[in-house]
């Protein structure tokens, strides 16, 4: 099913399927203010992303580099239009910038972009985790020689520490 928007005129409600020519008015007539961090791929994902929905959608619920990249995944396949460059710039944005880390199940793929280091760091990161059985404070995360503890600090809203 096409993703939807709800709209109320005059006390109705109506449907507005993602091949509406309306809905992309209607989703920028109220959009709230872009709360998107300022990074390379911004200017992409806002073009993507915002023919059917407000950047409030974006960032109000977060996800973990798996769901970013299904969401994103499921948007061209609801009708999202863009080119492979732009689906991959739109994933990196979103994985960079957003995306929540579970530091103690994430892949070294999935640690790599939201960490900002190279997938040889991340793999150590993994194989020290996975030595000490895993990671319970943000201090043990830092623990990591290879790792910069100022940038864990900027992080420390996005990494999740459950099992």
């Amino acid at each position: 099913m096409p993703p939807s928007r709800f709209i109320s005129l005059s006390g109705l409600t109506f449907v507005l399927v993602a091949s509406s020519p309306l809905l992309p008015v209607l989703a920028r007539s109220g959009q709230a203010p872009d709360t998107l961090p300022e990074a390379s791929g911004k200017a992409v994902l806002i073009r993507v992303c915002t023919t059917c929905h407000d950047t409030d959608l974006i960032t109000e619920a977060p996800r973990t580099v798996p769901g970013w990249i299904d969401t994103v995944y499921s948007m061209r396949d609801f009708g999202a239009e863009m080119s492979e460059d732009e689906f991959k710039t739109v994933t990196d944005y979103l994985l960079v910038n957003l995306a929540h880390l579970q530091v103690n199940t994430a892949t070294a793929e999935e640690m790599a972009p939201v960490l900002g280091v190279t997938m040889g760091v991340a793999e150590g990161v993994v194989a020290y985790r996975d030595a000490r059985g895993g990671f319970k404070t943000i201090d043990d995360l830092k623990g990591v020689p290879e790792l910069d503890a100022a940038t864990i600090d900027a992080l420390a809203p996005r990494l999740l520490f459950g099992n």
